[in-house]
């Protein structure tokens, strides 16, 4: 079952112990210092080491979601037929039996106005020095056991290091590798975007925000109407949203303002 974490207190606790593994935790601070004692098994996902080719194994629905995750990653214009045409074409491309993200305009013929914005935007992406480490250095992280058996994985960010869009890209494509298991995101209310709805409608997620309003109206309802809820110090504007909500482990929202 999704677990659905609201308000300003600390959640640390709490996340502990609604962790079940395997999962994939993606944070940046306190909270994966407390996972890394509690789960010492876990596997670290250190960006100064370890890269991993997200390309590999893509198929027709990983092409879709990859596509929308960079193109969520940078907003603007979202709604142009631009940006709609190379969000199409950039899922096609991937379909193309490339190896790796800065191959994909070596691997395209006939290039049309789609596949030119495409190109460019994969283009911005690898302007990071960490994302094309990450994605374009030879692979040597899996996502598995020894035996293809799921594994749990504690993946830091450092938001205070990386620019907001590295950070968001990362730990989207981050998961979108992990298949199986939970996927747990104390800061939902920066990472979280629409298409994380495929992961509420399978179960798999454990997340927090501070405030409802963090979340896009889909996200937000889809997590109200899919999870256990717990409230941490809630604002009185939440606490009276989430009061037809209120049948959880952790009581009427009213009483934790």
């Amino acid at each position: 079952m999704n677990q659905f974490l609201i308000g300003n207190a600390d959640k640390t606790e709490t996340l502990l112990q609604l962790a079940r593994p395997p999962f994939l935790l993606i944070d940046d601070g306190p909270i994966a210092e407390a996972f890394s004692a509690q789960f010492p098994k876990a596997k670290q996902f250190d960006i100064s080491r370890h890269s991993f080719n997200p390309l590999k194994g893509m198929d027709y629905k990983r092409a879709r979601d990859f596509a929308a995750t960079i193109y969520t990653a940078s907003p603007e214009g979202k709604d142009t037929l631009t940006v709609r045409n190379g969000r199409r074409s950039l899922a096609k491309l991937l379909l193309t039996n490339v190896s790796r993200l800065d191959k994909l305009a070596a691997n395209t013929t006939n290039i049309g106005p789609g596949a030119i914005e495409a190109i460019d935007t994969i283009d911005d992406l690898l302007l990071s020095p960490m994302l094309r480490q990450v994605l374009c250095s030879p692979s040597n992280f899996t996502f598995v056991g020894r035996r293809g058996e799921p594994i749990s994985i504690i993946a830091r960010i450092d938001r205070t290091e990386f620019p907001d869009f590295d950070s968001f890209v990362l730990a989207s494509l981050l998961i979108g590798q992990f298949l199986q298991g939970q996927v747990i995101v104390p800061d939902f209310g920066f990472y979280g975007r629409d298409f994380y709805t495929s992961l509420i409608r399978q179960g798999r997620v454990v997340v927090a925000v501070k405030f409802l309003g963090e979340l896009s109206p889909l996200l937000r309802q889809s997590l109200l109407s899919n999870s256990d809820k717990h409230f941490f110090g809630l604002t009185r504007e939440d606490a009276e949203r989430l009061i037809f909500y209120s049948s959880t482990p952790t009581g009427n929202p009213t009483e934790l303002m």
